[in-house]
């Protein structure tokens, strides 16, 4: 499963586990994966009311971006719901949608 480590690390910033509980060598790739997983379930309490999470949600599709090309509003609002759609993607893999 490719995403193991970091939905590992995503469980454990839920569980209200401490960053340095990493349970992998430093340096290595599962470390790195189940560190970003962490981090992005400690992102997720800021940002709840951003509109392009909330775009991501009700299932607004990328193209659906307000913002002109080539801003950078357009490119936060589109990395933003690309995260969305990766936490709703993690998830499903999860059993909890």
């Amino acid at each position: 499963m490719p995403y193991k480590e970091e939905d590992e690390g995503y469980l454990a910033a839920e569980a209200r586990q401490m960053l340095s509980d990493n349970p992998y060598p430093r340096g290595t790739l599962r470390y790195q994966h189940w560190e970003r997983g962490w981090h992005i379930k400690n992102d997720e309490a800021h940002r709840e009311d951003d509109e392009s999470f909330l775009a991501a949600e009700i299932g607004l599709r990328l193209s659906d971006n307000p913002h002109p090309p080539g801003t950078i509003r357009y490119e936060e609002w589109r990395r933003r719901w690309h995260i969305k759609t990766a936490e709703t993607q993690r998830a499903i893999r999860l059993g909890r949608r």
